[in-house]
Protein backbone atom coordinates (compact mmCIF):
# COMPACT_ATOMS: atom_id res chain seq x y z
CA UNK A 1 0.00 0.00 0.00
CA UNK A 2 1.61 3.37 -1.05
CA UNK A 3 1.65 6.20 1.39
CA UNK A 4 -0.43 8.11 -1.23
CA UNK A 5 -3.69 6.22 -0.80
CA UNK A 6 -3.89 6.58 2.73
CA UNK A 7 -6.47 8.78 4.40
CA UNK A 8 -4.43 11.30 6.82
CA UNK A 9 -5.59 11.12 10.77
CA UNK A 10 -5.22 14.32 13.25
CA UNK A 11 -3.29 13.37 16.22
CA UNK A 12 -3.78 15.34 19.86
CA UNK A 13 -0.14 15.48 21.59
CA UNK A 14 -0.91 16.13 25.33
CA UNK A 15 1.93 18.94 25.86
CA UNK A 16 1.17 20.74 28.94
CA UNK A 17 4.26 21.44 29.93
CA UNK A 18 6.79 24.59 29.85
CA UNK A 19 9.55 24.09 27.04
CA UNK A 20 12.17 26.62 29.10
CA UNK A 21 12.32 23.73 32.13
CA UNK A 22 14.93 21.28 31.43
CA UNK A 23 13.56 17.57 32.99
CA UNK A 24 13.74 14.19 30.64
CA UNK A 25 9.67 14.72 30.67
CA UNK A 26 10.12 18.24 28.93
CA UNK A 27 13.22 17.15 26.97
CA UNK A 28 11.73 14.04 25.33
CA UNK A 29 8.34 15.82 23.98
CA UNK A 30 9.95 18.71 22.39
CA UNK A 31 12.73 16.46 20.61
CA UNK A 32 9.59 14.22 19.65
CA UNK A 33 7.79 17.15 18.47
CA UNK A 34 10.85 18.65 16.60
CA UNK A 35 10.92 14.81 14.87
CA UNK A 36 7.51 14.95 13.47
CA UNK A 37 7.66 18.64 12.30
CA UNK A 38 10.54 18.03 10.10
CA UNK A 39 9.16 14.57 8.94
CA UNK A 40 7.30 13.95 5.94
CA UNK A 41 4.45 12.29 7.63
CA UNK A 42 1.11 13.43 6.15
CA UNK A 43 -1.18 13.03 9.38
CA UNK A 44 -1.70 16.12 11.18
CA UNK A 45 -0.74 17.20 14.98
CA UNK A 46 -2.78 19.42 17.45
CA UNK A 47 -0.80 20.19 20.53
CA UNK A 48 -2.78 20.69 23.79
CA UNK A 49 -0.71 23.35 25.62
CA UNK A 50 -0.51 24.47 29.12
CA UNK A 51 -2.01 27.90 29.99
CA UNK A 52 0.32 30.23 30.39
CA UNK A 53 2.90 27.91 28.98
CA UNK A 54 1.79 27.53 25.42
CA UNK A 55 3.22 30.21 23.83
CA UNK A 56 6.66 28.10 24.59
CA UNK A 57 5.99 26.04 22.18
CA UNK A 58 6.03 27.72 19.40
CA UNK A 59 9.88 27.28 18.22
CA UNK A 60 8.63 23.34 18.29
CA UNK A 61 5.93 23.61 15.53
CA UNK A 62 6.07 22.09 12.65
CA UNK A 63 4.01 23.13 9.38
CA UNK A 64 1.72 19.79 10.10
CA UNK A 65 0.82 21.20 13.73
CA UNK A 66 -1.33 23.89 15.58
CA UNK A 67 -2.02 24.40 19.27
CA UNK A 68 -4.78 25.23 21.76
CA UNK A 69 -4.63 26.11 25.30
CA UNK A 70 -6.34 22.75 27.11
CA UNK A 71 -9.14 23.84 29.29
CA UNK A 72 -8.35 21.74 32.25
CA UNK A 73 -4.75 21.23 34.14
CA UNK A 74 -3.12 18.04 36.04
CA UNK A 75 -1.77 17.68 39.39
CA UNK A 76 0.48 15.65 40.98
CA UNK A 77 -0.12 13.53 44.54
CA UNK A 78 -0.80 15.63 47.41
CA UNK A 79 -1.36 14.00 50.50
CA UNK A 80 -3.26 16.78 52.46
CA UNK A 81 -5.35 17.32 49.05
CA UNK A 82 -5.65 13.83 48.83
CA UNK A 83 -7.17 13.48 52.21
CA UNK A 84 -10.10 15.93 51.22
CA UNK A 85 -11.06 14.75 47.95
CA UNK A 86 -13.96 12.53 49.13
CA UNK A 87 -17.49 13.29 48.99
CA UNK A 88 -18.73 15.44 52.57
CA UNK A 89 -21.26 13.22 54.49
CA UNK A 90 -24.45 14.26 53.23
CA UNK A 91 -23.70 13.46 49.65
CA UNK A 92 -22.21 10.12 51.05
CA UNK A 93 -25.34 9.31 53.10
CA UNK A 94 -27.36 10.02 49.71
CA UNK A 95 -25.47 8.07 47.35
CA UNK A 96 -25.87 4.88 50.65
CA UNK A 97 -29.86 5.99 50.19
CA UNK A 98 -30.53 5.86 46.72
CA UNK A 99 -29.18 2.00 47.22
CA UNK A 100 -28.33 0.76 43.31
CA UNK A 101 -28.46 4.06 41.84
CA UNK A 102 -26.03 5.39 44.12
CA UNK A 103 -23.40 5.20 41.78
CA UNK A 104 -24.48 8.53 40.20
CA UNK A 105 -23.92 10.75 43.06
CA UNK A 106 -20.07 10.42 42.77
CA UNK A 107 -20.10 11.29 39.67
CA UNK A 108 -22.98 14.52 40.17
CA UNK A 109 -20.61 15.48 43.08
CA UNK A 110 -17.91 15.67 40.91
CA UNK A 111 -19.39 18.76 38.74
CA UNK A 112 -20.15 20.16 42.35
CA UNK A 113 -18.80 23.91 43.13
CA UNK A 114 -19.09 23.20 46.74
CA UNK A 115 -17.35 27.01 47.74
CA UNK A 116 -19.23 29.36 45.27
CA UNK A 117 -21.20 31.47 46.95
CA UNK A 118 -25.19 32.28 46.28
CA UNK A 119 -26.06 35.27 44.01
CA UNK A 120 -29.01 37.25 45.80
CA UNK A 121 -31.64 36.09 43.51
CA UNK A 122 -30.73 32.52 44.92
CA UNK A 123 -30.71 33.88 48.48
CA UNK A 124 -34.56 35.21 47.78
CA UNK A 125 -35.17 31.69 46.06
CA UNK A 126 -34.29 29.57 49.06
CA UNK A 127 -36.25 32.03 51.22
CA UNK A 128 -39.43 31.45 49.34
CA UNK A 129 -38.88 27.59 49.20
CA UNK A 130 -39.46 27.57 53.75
CA UNK A 131 -38.99 24.13 54.50
CA UNK A 132 -37.30 22.97 51.82
CA UNK A 133 -34.53 25.55 51.20
CA UNK A 134 -32.00 23.12 52.10
CA UNK A 135 -32.59 22.59 48.71
CA UNK A 136 -31.30 25.63 46.92
CA UNK A 137 -27.64 26.14 48.19
CA UNK A 138 -26.42 22.02 46.63
CA UNK A 139 -28.88 22.90 43.74
CA UNK A 140 -27.51 26.16 42.60
CA UNK A 141 -24.02 24.71 43.28
CA UNK A 142 -24.17 21.71 41.27
CA UNK A 143 -25.46 23.64 38.22
CA UNK A 144 -22.96 26.94 38.60
CA UNK A 145 -20.16 23.15 38.47
CA UNK A 146 -21.94 21.97 35.30
CA UNK A 147 -22.57 25.21 33.70
CA UNK A 148 -19.42 27.00 34.25
CA UNK A 149 -16.71 26.00 31.87
CA UNK A 150 -13.90 26.78 34.41
CA UNK A 151 -15.15 24.72 37.38
CA UNK A 152 -16.05 21.66 34.96
CA UNK A 153 -13.89 18.50 35.69
CA UNK A 154 -12.40 17.52 32.52
CA UNK A 155 -14.31 14.14 32.31
CA UNK A 156 -14.65 11.92 29.01
CA UNK A 157 -17.79 13.64 27.56
CA UNK A 158 -15.90 17.22 27.52
CA UNK A 159 -12.70 15.93 26.77
CA UNK A 160 -14.09 14.00 23.99
CA UNK A 161 -15.93 16.80 22.42
CA UNK A 162 -13.69 18.95 22.67
CA UNK A 163 -11.09 16.85 20.61
CA UNK A 164 -13.54 15.63 18.19
CA UNK A 165 -14.48 19.48 17.68
CA UNK A 166 -10.96 19.36 16.17
CA UNK A 167 -11.13 16.21 14.15
CA UNK A 168 -8.74 14.29 16.76
CA UNK A 169 -8.43 10.03 15.85
CA UNK A 170 -6.06 9.60 18.94
CA UNK A 171 -4.35 11.37 21.28
CA UNK A 172 -0.88 10.49 23.03
CA UNK A 173 -0.34 11.34 26.45
CA UNK A 174 4.00 11.65 26.49
CA UNK A 175 3.88 11.23 30.53
CA UNK A 176 2.09 9.29 33.22
CA UNK A 177 -0.58 12.16 33.79
CA UNK A 178 -3.49 11.62 31.46
CA UNK A 179 -6.96 13.16 31.46
CA UNK A 180 -10.16 10.59 30.50
CA UNK A 181 -11.21 10.02 27.13
CA UNK A 182 -12.86 7.32 25.36
CA UNK A 183 -10.88 8.04 22.09
CA UNK A 184 -7.98 5.43 21.37
CA UNK A 185 -4.54 6.70 23.07
CA UNK A 186 -1.29 5.83 23.13
CA UNK A 187 0.35 5.77 26.55
CA UNK A 188 4.07 6.80 27.82
CA UNK A 189 4.79 5.28 31.82
CA UNK A 190 8.56 5.98 31.16
CA UNK A 191 8.68 3.14 33.89
CA UNK A 192 6.95 1.80 37.26
CA UNK A 193 9.21 3.20 39.93
CA UNK A 194 6.71 3.11 42.92
CA UNK A 195 6.53 -1.03 42.42
CA UNK A 196 10.60 -1.35 42.74
CA UNK A 197 10.92 1.30 45.67
CA UNK A 198 7.45 2.38 47.02
CA UNK A 199 9.37 3.17 50.64
CA UNK A 200 10.87 6.23 48.46
CA UNK A 201 7.40 7.68 48.22
CA UNK A 202 5.45 9.56 50.85
CA UNK A 203 2.20 7.85 52.17
CA UNK A 204 -0.13 7.07 49.69
CA UNK A 205 1.41 8.20 46.62
CA UNK A 206 2.51 4.37 45.74
CA UNK A 207 -1.22 3.50 45.95
CA UNK A 208 -1.98 6.36 43.85
CA UNK A 209 0.74 6.02 41.36
CA UNK A 210 -0.04 2.68 41.06
CA UNK A 211 -3.82 3.34 40.53
CA UNK A 212 -2.80 6.30 37.70
CA UNK A 213 -0.47 4.15 36.08
CA UNK A 214 -1.99 0.68 35.87
CA UNK A 215 -5.33 2.92 34.23
CA UNK A 216 -3.30 4.39 32.45
CA UNK A 217 -1.78 1.15 30.54
CA UNK A 218 -5.25 -1.03 30.39
CA UNK A 219 -6.71 1.36 28.91
CA UNK A 220 -4.50 2.94 26.27
CA UNK A 221 -4.69 1.19 22.72
CA UNK A 222 -1.46 1.39 22.59
CA UNK A 223 1.72 1.66 25.15
CA UNK A 224 5.30 3.64 24.41
CA UNK A 225 7.88 2.72 26.07
CA UNK A 226 11.45 4.02 25.40
CA UNK A 227 13.33 -0.25 26.52
CA UNK A 228 12.68 -3.49 26.30
CA UNK A 229 13.22 -3.67 30.22
CA UNK A 230 10.47 -1.14 31.17
CA UNK A 231 8.31 -3.46 28.62
CA UNK A 232 9.02 -6.12 30.29
CA UNK A 233 8.12 -4.74 33.61
CA UNK A 234 4.79 -3.46 32.72
CA UNK A 235 3.85 -7.02 31.14
CA UNK A 236 4.62 -8.23 34.68
CA UNK A 237 2.92 -5.53 36.55
CA UNK A 238 -0.32 -5.23 34.77
CA UNK A 239 -0.62 -7.93 32.53
CA UNK A 240 -0.65 -5.44 29.11
CA UNK A 241 -0.22 -8.03 26.06
CA UNK A 242 2.88 -7.58 24.58
CA UNK A 243 1.34 -6.93 21.19
CA UNK A 244 -0.06 -3.62 22.96
CA UNK A 245 3.68 -2.17 24.11
CA UNK A 246 6.30 -0.56 21.71
CA UNK A 247 9.61 -0.17 22.37
CA UNK A 248 10.93 3.15 20.46
CA UNK A 249 14.55 3.85 21.81
CA UNK A 250 14.79 7.78 22.68
CA UNK A 251 17.19 10.46 21.44
CA UNK A 252 17.25 13.64 22.77
CA UNK A 253 17.25 16.21 19.88
CA UNK A 254 17.29 20.35 19.80
CA UNK A 255 17.72 22.30 16.71
CA UNK A 256 19.53 24.59 19.54
CA UNK A 257 21.54 21.75 20.85
CA UNK A 258 24.68 24.50 19.73
CA UNK A 259 23.45 27.06 21.64
CA UNK A 260 25.78 27.91 24.77
CA UNK A 261 26.24 30.62 26.98
CA UNK A 262 28.92 31.99 27.91
CA UNK A 263 31.49 29.75 29.40
CA UNK A 264 32.83 32.78 31.82
CA UNK A 265 28.96 33.63 32.75
CA UNK A 266 27.79 29.46 32.49
CA UNK A 267 30.93 28.79 35.30
CA UNK A 268 30.76 31.61 37.49
CA UNK A 269 31.13 30.64 40.79
CA UNK A 270 31.76 26.74 39.84
CA UNK A 271 35.53 25.21 40.29
CA UNK A 272 37.84 24.51 37.52
CA UNK A 273 37.17 20.80 37.44
CA UNK A 274 33.73 18.58 38.37
CA UNK A 275 31.44 16.12 37.79
CA UNK A 276 28.08 16.62 36.68
CA UNK A 277 25.00 15.48 38.15
CA UNK A 278 21.72 17.15 35.86
CA UNK A 279 18.41 15.66 37.91
CA UNK A 280 15.93 16.83 39.94
CA UNK A 281 16.29 15.86 43.33
CA UNK A 282 13.78 13.00 43.76
CA UNK A 283 14.52 10.19 45.96
CA UNK A 284 15.03 7.64 43.28
CA UNK A 285 18.45 10.01 42.08
CA UNK A 286 19.94 8.62 44.85
CA UNK A 287 21.82 12.16 45.68
CA UNK A 288 22.59 11.43 49.63
CA UNK A 289 24.61 8.10 48.54
CA UNK A 290 26.35 9.72 45.92
CA UNK A 291 27.30 12.83 48.58
CA UNK A 292 28.20 9.82 51.11
CA UNK A 293 30.55 8.70 48.28
CA UNK A 294 32.17 12.07 47.19
CA UNK A 295 33.01 12.73 51.60
CA UNK A 296 34.66 8.65 51.34
CA UNK A 297 37.02 9.43 48.10
CA UNK A 298 37.83 12.61 50.43
CA UNK A 299 38.36 10.64 54.23
CA UNK A 300 39.85 7.59 52.72
CA UNK A 301 41.89 8.03 49.13
CA UNK A 302 42.74 11.80 49.60
CA UNK A 303 40.76 12.56 46.31
CA UNK A 304 38.65 15.94 46.15
CA UNK A 305 35.90 15.70 43.86
CA UNK A 306 33.57 18.59 42.45
CA UNK A 307 30.76 17.86 41.89
CA UNK A 308 27.93 20.60 40.17
CA UNK A 309 24.22 19.06 40.25
CA UNK A 310 21.01 21.14 38.34
CA UNK A 311 17.22 20.42 38.39
CA UNK A 312 14.20 21.10 40.74
CA UNK A 313 15.32 21.01 44.53
CA UNK A 314 11.66 21.91 45.38
CA UNK A 315 11.30 18.05 46.55
CA UNK A 316 10.76 16.13 50.08
CA UNK A 317 14.20 15.07 49.63
CA UNK A 318 15.75 18.47 49.45
CA UNK A 319 16.01 18.69 53.09
CA UNK A 320 17.87 15.55 53.29
CA UNK A 321 20.21 16.31 51.21
CA UNK A 322 21.24 19.58 52.24
CA UNK A 323 21.43 17.84 55.97
CA UNK A 324 24.05 15.47 54.83
CA UNK A 325 26.26 18.00 52.59
CA UNK A 326 26.16 19.73 55.85
CA UNK A 327 27.09 16.42 57.84
CA UNK A 328 30.37 15.67 55.62
CA UNK A 329 31.52 19.41 55.50
CA UNK A 330 30.59 18.88 51.60
CA UNK A 331 29.40 22.89 50.84
CA UNK A 332 32.47 23.19 48.80
CA UNK A 333 32.56 20.79 46.60
CA UNK A 334 28.95 19.64 46.00
CA UNK A 335 26.87 22.82 44.45
CA UNK A 336 23.07 22.85 43.48
CA UNK A 337 22.15 25.52 40.48
CA UNK A 338 18.64 24.46 40.59
CA UNK A 339 16.61 24.62 37.19
CA UNK A 340 18.91 26.37 34.70
CA UNK A 341 18.34 27.47 31.45
CA UNK A 342 18.87 24.82 28.22
CA UNK A 343 22.07 26.89 26.83
CA UNK A 344 23.54 27.09 30.50
CA UNK A 345 23.02 23.06 30.95
CA UNK A 346 25.18 22.78 27.11
CA UNK A 347 27.76 24.72 28.35
CA UNK A 348 28.11 22.45 31.71
CA UNK A 349 28.18 19.24 29.66
CA UNK A 350 30.90 20.74 27.14
CA UNK A 351 32.78 21.49 30.60
CA UNK A 352 32.59 19.18 32.71
CA UNK A 353 34.59 15.92 33.69
CA UNK A 354 32.79 13.15 33.62
CA UNK A 355 28.87 12.41 33.80
CA UNK A 356 27.97 11.02 37.08
CA UNK A 357 24.80 9.00 37.43
CA UNK A 358 23.96 7.22 40.57
CA UNK A 359 19.81 6.77 40.20
CA UNK A 360 18.18 3.50 41.42
CA UNK A 361 15.70 3.86 38.98
CA UNK A 362 15.33 5.19 34.76
CA UNK A 363 12.67 4.56 32.55
CA UNK A 364 15.08 5.76 30.31
CA UNK A 365 17.76 8.02 31.64
CA UNK A 366 17.75 11.06 29.51
CA UNK A 367 21.20 12.71 30.46
CA UNK A 368 23.07 9.94 30.17
CA UNK A 369 22.46 10.10 26.21
CA UNK A 370 22.81 14.13 26.49
CA UNK A 371 26.32 13.17 27.74
CA UNK A 372 26.49 11.02 24.72
CA UNK A 373 25.98 13.57 22.07
CA UNK A 374 28.08 16.27 24.05
CA UNK A 375 30.88 13.85 23.71
CA UNK A 376 31.08 13.63 28.06
CA UNK A 377 32.31 10.08 29.84
CA UNK A 378 29.56 8.67 31.47
CA UNK A 379 29.80 7.08 35.01
CA UNK A 380 26.27 5.60 36.09
CA UNK A 381 23.98 2.73 38.04
CA UNK A 382 23.50 -0.67 36.94
CA UNK A 383 19.50 -0.20 38.20
CA UNK A 384 16.49 -0.92 35.88
CA UNK A 385 17.48 -0.13 32.19
CA UNK A 386 20.44 1.83 32.71
CA UNK A 387 22.94 -1.21 31.33
CA UNK A 388 20.64 -1.56 28.20
CA UNK A 389 20.72 1.86 27.17
CA UNK A 390 24.26 2.54 27.83
CA UNK A 391 25.70 -0.56 26.67
CA UNK A 392 29.46 -1.04 27.09
CA UNK A 393 29.48 2.91 26.88
CA UNK A 394 29.62 3.96 30.62
CA UNK A 395 31.54 2.75 33.83
CA UNK A 396 29.04 0.78 35.84
CA UNK A 397 28.55 0.71 39.51
CA UNK A 398 26.18 -0.49 42.67
CA UNK A 399 23.71 2.43 43.13
CA UNK A 400 23.27 1.06 46.35
CA UNK A 401 26.68 0.57 47.55
CA UNK A 402 28.90 3.84 48.59
CA UNK A 403 31.90 2.07 48.37
CA UNK A 404 31.43 1.19 44.96
CA UNK A 405 30.26 3.95 43.70
CA UNK A 406 33.27 5.49 45.30
CA UNK A 407 35.13 2.96 43.60
CA UNK A 408 33.51 4.35 40.34
CA UNK A 409 34.81 7.93 41.21
CA UNK A 410 38.51 7.18 42.07
CA UNK A 411 38.51 5.21 38.67
CA UNK A 412 37.49 8.03 36.92
CA UNK A 413 39.64 10.75 38.72
CA UNK A 414 42.68 8.77 38.65
CA UNK A 415 42.18 6.60 35.00
CA UNK A 416 42.28 9.61 32.39
CA UNK A 417 42.77 7.13 29.45
CA UNK A 418 39.47 5.43 30.75
CA UNK A 419 37.30 8.74 30.05
CA UNK A 420 38.82 9.49 26.71
CA UNK A 421 37.51 5.35 26.06
CA UNK A 422 34.68 5.83 27.40
CA UNK A 423 33.81 9.20 25.45
CA UNK A 424 34.75 7.65 22.16
CA UNK A 425 32.49 4.54 22.97
CA UNK A 426 29.50 6.98 23.76
CA UNK A 427 30.00 8.88 20.40
CA UNK A 428 29.53 5.37 19.31
CA UNK A 429 26.51 4.14 20.96
CA UNK A 430 24.74 7.49 19.67
CA UNK A 431 25.37 6.55 16.03
CA UNK A 432 24.82 2.77 16.43
CA UNK A 433 22.46 2.60 19.38
CA UNK A 434 19.53 4.57 18.26
CA UNK A 435 16.87 5.46 15.30
CA UNK A 436 17.31 8.74 13.91
CA UNK A 437 15.02 11.41 14.30
CA UNK A 438 13.29 10.98 10.93
CA UNK A 439 13.06 7.46 11.69
CA UNK A 440 11.35 7.85 15.54
CA UNK A 441 9.11 10.30 13.79
CA UNK A 442 7.84 7.11 11.12
CA UNK A 443 7.93 5.11 14.39
CA UNK A 444 5.54 7.00 16.67
CA UNK A 445 3.05 7.84 13.54
CA UNK A 446 3.05 4.04 12.90
CA UNK A 447 1.97 3.68 16.55
CA UNK A 448 -0.85 6.82 16.07
CA UNK A 449 -2.67 5.00 13.11
CA UNK A 450 -2.28 1.37 14.67
CA UNK A 451 -4.05 2.59 17.76
CA UNK A 452 -6.30 4.83 15.42
CA UNK A 453 -6.77 1.36 13.45
CA UNK A 454 -6.07 3.43 10.38
CA UNK A 455 -4.41 2.23 7.59
CA UNK A 456 -0.67 0.86 6.92
CA UNK A 457 1.60 0.77 4.38
CA UNK A 458 4.45 -1.74 4.28
CA UNK A 459 7.02 0.11 5.63
CA UNK A 460 4.95 1.05 8.94
CA UNK A 461 4.24 -2.94 8.90
CA UNK A 462 7.78 -3.37 9.14
CA UNK A 463 8.51 -0.67 11.66
CA UNK A 464 5.22 -2.05 14.10
CA UNK A 465 6.30 -5.78 13.83
CA UNK A 466 10.43 -4.05 15.01
CA UNK A 467 8.74 -2.36 17.64
CA UNK A 468 6.40 -5.45 18.99
CA UNK A 469 9.62 -7.86 18.69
Amino acid sequence: MKSESQTPITVAIDSQISANASGGTETALLSLLLALGASKVRDRFVLLGLKGHDHELVPFIGANMDKFVWPASYRWYDPATERSVGMKPRWQRLQSALGPLGGIVPRLYRYYAANTPLTPKVQRLAKRLGPFKFIAAPAYRLYRGMRDEASRPMVAARANKILKSKGVAVVHFPYPLHFETSLPYVYEPWGLPHHHQPECFRPGEAEWMDELFGRGCRKAAMVVTATRWVKQDIIAKYGIAPERIAVIPRMPRFDHADRFMDKSEALAGLPEAFALFPSATWVTKNHIRLIRAIAKLRDEHGVLLNLVCTGRTNTPESNKIEAEIERFKLAGQVRFLGVVSVERLNTLFKNAKFLVHPSIFEGLGLPLLEAFQNGLPVLASTAACIPEVVGDAALLFDPYDEADITRALLEAMRTPKMLEDLRVKGAHRIEHGFPSPDKIAKMFDTVYRHAAKASLNDEQKALLDEMLR
